[in-house]
């Protein structure tokens, strides 16, 4: 079994999985191998996403297409205001409305 190691999460997935198989699956946060199913699956554009949680509590998204990349959604006590610019942002916004930073971070 081929394992790799991503450079932006560090996170450990097997690539070439033998047939009957189960990918390798770690949380790109603490390192703790996933034991159990996704939480809840749907598409995004070209994307099968599952959503995860690890033993220690904390949920991601694994995005899986030509290529997987992890995603961790933002914390829940985010109230949505702009760390930059303090504007406030409806809970479920990515970038700020009024000067485009990321949020949530």
């Amino acid at each position: 079994m081929k394992l790799e190691v991503s450079t932006q999460l560090k996170y450990l997935f097997s690539r070439n999985p033998s047939p009957g198989e189960l990918p390798v699956l770690n949380c790109p946060r603490c390192g703790t191998p996933i034991s159990t199913p996704p939480e809840r699956e749907w598409n995004f554009q070209k994307y099968r996403v599952s959503r995860f949680r690890c033993d220690n509590g904390d949920k991601f998204n694994l995005y899986a297409g030509a290529t997987k990349t992890f995603t961790i959604p933002r914390p829940s006590n985010f109230k949505g205001f702009c760390g930059n610019c303090r504007t406030q942002n409806p809970d479920h916004a990515v970038y700020c409305k009024n000067c485009g930073s990321k949020l949530g971070l």
